[in-house]
């Protein structure tokens, strides 16, 4: 590579790369986290002058607040959003709060807001019983 266009691509990659992250922030803080817009220097250089409402003009409206974001999912909804494994033969969905298993193929089988997978056997050990319905 020519010794001059050296720092032209170092720059560049480094925008490519300060660019991406500020695309990947503004994805994880979903589609409301907008910048305000940018004023121009002759509209920043005046000052704003306060008119006060009256019967023939309407009051200007009040800025939006800007949302919070939402708190992290607790550990638990995460963990009820599992994949069921690759090889899920002989598998089945432990319902960790109520104590109960369901195999593939019942109703509640991955459904339920807190479980995971195990086998069968293994739930059987853990002192889990199996659903009664389907």
């Amino acid at each position: 590579m020519n010794s001059s266009r050296k720092p032209v691509f170092l720059v560049l990659s480094a925008t490519l790369v300060l660019l991406a992250g500020i695309v990947k922030l503004r994805a994880a803080a979903g589609p409301q986290a907008t910048p305000p817009p940018a004023q121009s220097d002759a509209t920043a250089a005046k000052p704003k002058q306060e008119t006060k409402p009256t019967a023939d003009t309407p009051a200007p409206p009040k800025p939006a607040s800007t949302p919070t974001p939402a708190p992290a999912a607790p550990a638990k909804a995460a963990q009820a959003k599992q994949l069921p494994p690759a090889n899920s033969s002989g598998m089945v969905w432990v319902n960790t709060e109520s104590g109960v298993y369901h195999k593939p193929g019942s109703r509640y089988y991955g459904k339920t807001k807190q479980g995971r997978y195990m086998t069968e056997a293994d739930a059987i050990k853990a002192g889990y019983r199996a659903a009664e319905k389907k």
